[in-house]
C-alpha cells in the first residue's frame, strides 16, 4: 500500500468524528439540559486543556521519533474515553469526562499533520489531496448524523462518537512502517529547547498568531451554528446539508492546494481568509435566508482551507524538521486551545443575550487578523525563523523553503 493511500485512509477516518462531534455535540449537550452558557464553557474549557496536552503529546513524539505509536496509543486512550458519555448526565460529569476525551483526541491531529507535510517535502507526496479526504468523511459524518437525527432522540450522537473514534483507531494501524521518521543518526535537539526558541521567535509567534485569530473566527459556528439554525427552523438534514456545502468548498481548495500554494504564497492564503472571514461572518449575523446561507458556507474554503494551508506551509519552511511536531502543537494550542478556547467563551456570552448577532465577533477577528498579515509579509521571506542547531538539517530544510514557501 503506497504511503499517499495510508494517509488518505488515516484522514478519511481522522475527520469522521469531526463531523459528528463539531455539528452535533452542542445538540447533545443541550439534550442533557445544559444552557448555552454552559455549553461554552465546556467547549472553551476542553480548548484550554490543548494549551498543555497537544505539545506534551508532541514532545513525546518528537523525542521517541515515531509519531505513529504515539498517534495509536492516543486513540485507544480517545475510545476509552468516549465511552464514558454512554454513562454521564450531569454537567459536572459530562464536564470531566469532555476533558479527558479533548486532551488525547485533538493531540493527534498535530501529529499527523507533521507525518503528512513531511512526506510532501520529502517523497514529493500532495499533501492537499491527502488531506482532502478528511473533509469527504467530515460532509460523511455531519450529513450521517443529521439524517440519523431525523427519527432518532439525541442520544443517537454518543453512539455516533463512538463509532468514528473506532474507525479511526483503524486508521492508525495502517499508518504502517514506510511512514517518514526524524533522522535518527544527527544529533537529535532538545524539544524544550526548541519549543522555547520558538516561543521567543517574534516572527513566528506573529504568524501563528494570525493564523490562530482566523481560525478562532469559526467559535461561534462550532458552538452554536447548528442551534442557531435549528433556532430559525431549519430541519436536521437541511443543516447538515449547509455543514456539507462548506466543506465541498473546502475539498476543491484542497485538490488544488500544491497549484495554489505556489502562485500565492503563504502569508497572502492567511490574508485571503481574513477578509473572507469579515464578509462570511458579517452576513451571518444578520440572520440571512437560506438561499444566501448556501454560498456564505461556501467561504468555508477560505476562513478554513486557505487560511490553514497558508498556516502549515509557513510552519513547515520557518521551522526544522526536527522540531516539526512541537512547532504544529504550539500552533495548536494557541489556535485551538488560547484564542479560540477565549473566543468561545465570549461567545457563550454574546449567543446566549444577542443569538445570531454574536457572529459580530469573529467578523472583528477577520478585520484583526488582516492587519497581522501585512506585519508578517514585511517580515517573513519565506526561510526559515528557528534552528535546531544541527547543520545539515537546516541546510536541508532552506534548500526546501526559499521559493515555494515564501510568505509573499
Amino acid at each position: 500500500m503506497s504511503l499517499s493511500l495510508r494517509l488518505s485512509l488515516f484522514y478519511a477516518s481522522l475527520c469522521l468524528f469531526g463531523g459528528v462531534q463539531l455539528p452535533f455535540f452542542p445538540v447533545w449537550l443541550e439534550s442533557k439540559g445544559l444552557s448555552a452558557q454552559q455549553i461554552s464553557v465546556i467547549i472553551a474549557a476542553t480548548m484550554f486543556l490543548r494549551i498543555v496536552a497537544g505539545p506534551v503529546f508532541a514532545q513525546i513524539a518528537d523525542h521517541l521519533g515515531d509519531r505513529r505509536r504515539v498517534v495509536i496509543a492516543l486513540n485507544w486512550a480517545s475510545l476509552t474515553a468516549v465511552c464514558l458519555f454512554l454513562f454521564v448526565d450531569t454537567f459536572w460529569a459530562i464536564f470531566a469526562v469532555t476533558l479527558l476525551l479533548m486532551a488525547l483526541w485533538p493531540s493527534i491531529s498535530p501529529l499527523i499533520e507533521t507525518i503528512a507535510l513531511a512526506a510532501a517535502r520529502e517523497q514529493g507526496v500532495d499533501y492537499g489531496r491527502v488531506r482532502l479526504w478528511c473533509s469527504v468523511t467530515f460532509i460523511v459524518g455531519s450529513m450521517g448524523t443529521g439524517w440519523l437525527l431525523g427519527f432518532s432522540a439525541p442520544s443517537i450522537i454518543a453512539f455516533c462518537m463512538i463509532a468514528a473514534i473506532a474507525i479511526n483507531l483503524v486508521g492508525a494501524y495502517l499508518l504502517a512502517p514506510d511512514m517518514p521518521r526524524v533522522n535518527t543518526g544527527a544529533k537529535r535537539p532538545n524539544p524544550l529547547k526548541g519549543m522555547v526558541d520558538i516561543l521567543r521567535n517574534p516572527v513566528f509567534m506573529l504568524g501563528i498568531t494570525t493564523a490562530s485569530i482566523i481560525q478562532s473566527s469559526h467559535a461561534v459556528y462550532y458552538a452554536f451554528g447548528t442551534l442557531n439554525w435549528q433556532a430559525q427552523g431549519y430541519d436536521d438534514t437541511t443543516i447538515g446539508m449547509l455543514w456539507g456545502v462548506g466543506i465541498v468548498a473546502e475539498i476543491a481548495l484542497f485538490a488544488f492546494s500544491g497549484w495554489v500554494v505556489t502562485r500565492v504564497g503563504s502569508t497572502r492564503l492567511l490574508a485571503i481568509g481574513a477578509i473572507a472571514c469579515i464578509i462570511r461572518w458579517g452576513l451571518t449575523a444578520i440572520n440571512p435566508p437560506l438561499w444566501l446561507l448556501f454560498p456564505l458556507q461556501a467561504l468555508h474554503a477560505l476562513t478554513y482551507c486557505a487560511a490553514h494551508l497558508g498556516a502549515m506551509h509557513f510552519i513547515t519552511h520557518a521551522t526544522p524538521r526536527s522540531l516539526a511536531a512541537t512547532a504544529q502543537s504550539l500552533y495548536a494550542a494557541l489556535s485551538a486551545g488560547i484564542i479560540m478556547g477565549g473566543m468561545t467563551l465570549v461567545s457563550g456570552v454574546l449567543y446566549q443575550s444577542y443569538g445570531a448577532h454574536a457572529y459580530w465577533l469573529p467578523a472583528a477577528a477577520g478585520a484583526l487578523a488582516i492587519l497581522g498579515c501585512l506585519a508578517l509579509s514585511g517580515r517573513w521571506t519565506g526561510g526559515e525563523l528557528v534552528s535546531d542547531g544541527n547543520e545539515d538539517d537546516k541546510d536541508g530544510d532552506r534548500s526546501h523553503s526559499n521559493g515555494n514557501g515564501a510568505g509573499c
